[in-house]
């Protein structure tokens, strides 16, 4: 019986950790590491939004109001307190970056908080919990989701994480059945946040491996208890997940089992980045494994085996170092799955956010280990730990200062992809898009015509060049690139838009009307291309009977699509003028 006079799992404590509060020696470690998240990133409040910023935040309808709780939430139904959290932004700050950057630098301070709290409780030396804190910090590797505003998903996920962690490790030592709800309710809302949460049940039986100690019948008893059922409902809703995914992308989310081989391979270049980060891009080409002798596959396949190996061997020993290699490992289940499912790019830096604070809880555990051996020898040893310390951090902080400058500008940021990549067509995109958004758009033609060369069955390519000549008032061109996409795809619906805009701007209504009808008649709910037409009877067609009839087809087929109510008012006082 606990406290409460409730049953909990049995009282047991970990290996080499002494559960008391930090003293203030470990108070200021915990406030300095911290404020080193906080300066480090101070660069990056000004920073401008990116990529999928456009979409996640600038041109998102449903963060305007925080009153509208059913467009918050039925944005992204998997990930609703990410949305939530970007509402609450927009009324606190205003439509600026400044206030969402802000955001997640304070999360990632109060993460780095949390991680402190924890490595402290898992080893009872403040070098050990300072430096997987401060690592975790100041590390380049983790500007993809600081830095980045669409990043919050990664960032608040482990807010929550850290917060089911600590909880769970009271309700594993039995302090009362209050920090299973605790647990439980962390962990509800990390899932509410992103996929990557699942984990969090499998890190709570690593702990269990690898940090608690007791009797074979005490441990059978947190496996029935606490882990099966935690288990249990992780893999449910996993199942669940993909389900949702295979429904949502139908025909897109396949199965490839050999694509976890390139899973391996990305493991093994996060852990390189880690180490050693050069290299770090918004971009990663991954080439693909073709078999499990391939030269690639094996040293992945060994890196993991020795990780294995190691955490198994250390774990009586180096109970944290073993608990941090096991926790990495976990955390890139998620993404290794959408990588077999085919689902988005395979390699993408802020999905190691998470993941690797447990290669830092591992590094703080070899802290421990050296300060030990430190201690022991005495005399000028005693300074090796601090002195690492700053020769590992100082040269990591300066890189993330470097990083945030990089992400002060769309066109270096992509630039740099396209440098790392330069055979690969989707940078040579969206540098194009960076390049025109900044009136580079000459630069960006170029851009978009090479892409065009590496992937020439891509769509995108096509569209986008035609876009950027239309807006230099280059039709001829622009008919050009249209025309080559719909002769690529001769049902292509931007092919169609394309043309029939090139056909407007350059005086031939009828040509356009022809385009126009022919994507309504492909596609009855086509919004856009009733809209274009509408224009097109409301000027050079001159018939505002047709407009008005295609304004009210928009309002039943897209209720409050933007503009046409005014088109609807506008056609029925032009009748009403020509029938006085």
């Amino acid at each position: 019986m606990n406290g409460a006079g409730t049953m909990s799992p049995l009282p047991s404590l970990e290996r080499g950790a002494v559960d008391r509060q930090p003293g203030r020696r470990g108070q200021v470690a915990c406030l300095v590491a911290a404020a080193l998240a906080g300066l480090l990133y101070l660069n990056a409040l000004h920073n401008p939004f990116v990529y999928d910023d456009s979409h996640t935040v600038v041109a998102n309808p449903s963060i305007l109001t925080l009153t509208n709780i059913r467009a918050i939430v039925g944005h992204d139904m998997t990930r609703p307190l990410v949305n939530a959290s970007y509402a609450v932004d927009r009324a606190l700050w205003g439509a600026g970056p400044f206030g969402f950057h802000l955001t997640n630098v304070l999360l990632h301070m109060l993460n780095v908080v949390l991680l402190f709290q924890l490595a402290r409780r898992l080893d009872d030396h403040v070098e050990v919990a300072f430096s997987a804190a401060a690592l975790f910090a100041v590390h380049p590797m983790m500007t993809e989701s600081v830095g980045y505003v669409s990043g919050r998903a990664e960032v608040l996920c482990a807010t929550w994480f850290f917060a089911a962690i600590l909880c769970g490790r009271r309700w594993l030592r039995g302090d009362g059945t209050r920090w299973a709800l605790f647990t439980v309710g962390f962990w509800a809302a990390g899932l509410a946040t992103k996929e990557t949460a699942a984990m969090l049940p499998l890190v709570l039986l690593a702990y269990d491996w690898a940090m608690l100690r007791g009797p074979s019948d005490e441990r059978r008893r947190r496996f029935l208890l606490v882990h099966l059922p935690l288990v249990t409902t992780a893999v449910l809703a996993g199942l669940v997940r993909v389900a949702v995914l295979r429904f949502e992308y139908t025909g897109a989310a396949t199965t490839h089992w050999s694509y976890a081989l390139i899973a391996l391979d990305v493991a093994r270049r996060y852990v390189m980045l880690i180490l050693n980060p050069t290299g770090q891009a918004m971009f990663h080409e991954v080439a693909a494994v073709s078999s499990i002798l391939a030269p690639r596959a094996l040293v992945a396949l060994a890196g993991l085996v020795l990780c294995g190996a190691f955490a198994w061997s250390m774990r009586r020993r180096a109970g944290l170092a073993s608990f941090g290699i096991v926790w990495f490992l976990l955390l890139l289940v998620p993404s290794s799955v959408l990588i077999v499912l085919d689902q988005g790019e395979p390699m993408a830096e802020h999905r190691v956010y998470l993941a690797s604070a447990g290669l830092f809880l591992a590094a703080g555990g070899g802290v421990g280990q050296l300060r030990a051996w430190s201690a022991r020898v005495g005399g000028r040893a005693r300074l090796l730990v601090p002195a690492l310390l700053v020769l590992v951090l100082v040269p990591l902080g300066i890189d993330t200062l470097i990083r945030n400058t990089v992400w002060a500008s769309p066109v270096a940021l992509w630039q740099e992809a396209v440098d790392l990549a330069p055979r690969h067509f989707r940078p040579r995109l969206l540098l194009g898009e960076a390049l025109q958004d900044a009136g580079r758009r000459d630069e960006a033609v170029a851009e978009y015509r090479t892409a065009i060369e590496l992937r020439p069955a891509e769509h995108t390519g096509y569209v986008k060049l035609g876009q950027c000549l239309i807006d230099m008032g280059r039709w001829d061109e622009a008919t050009a690139a249209f025309a080559r996409l719909q002769a690529l795809d001769p049902g292509s619906v931007p092919a169609a838009m394309g043309l029939g805009t090139v056909a407007v701007l350059s005086n031939h209504p009828e040509d356009a009307r022809r385009y126009f009808l022919e994507i309504i008649n492909r596609d009855p709910r086509a919004v856009p291309a009733r809209q274009a037409l509408a224009a097109l009877n409301e000027g050079p067609l001159n018939n505002p009977a047709e407009a008005l009839r295609l304004c009210e087809e928009i309002q039943r087929v897209a209720p409050g699509t933007p503009g046409s109510e005014d088109c609807i008012r506008r056609s029925r006082a032009r009748l009403s003028n020509a029938s006085k």
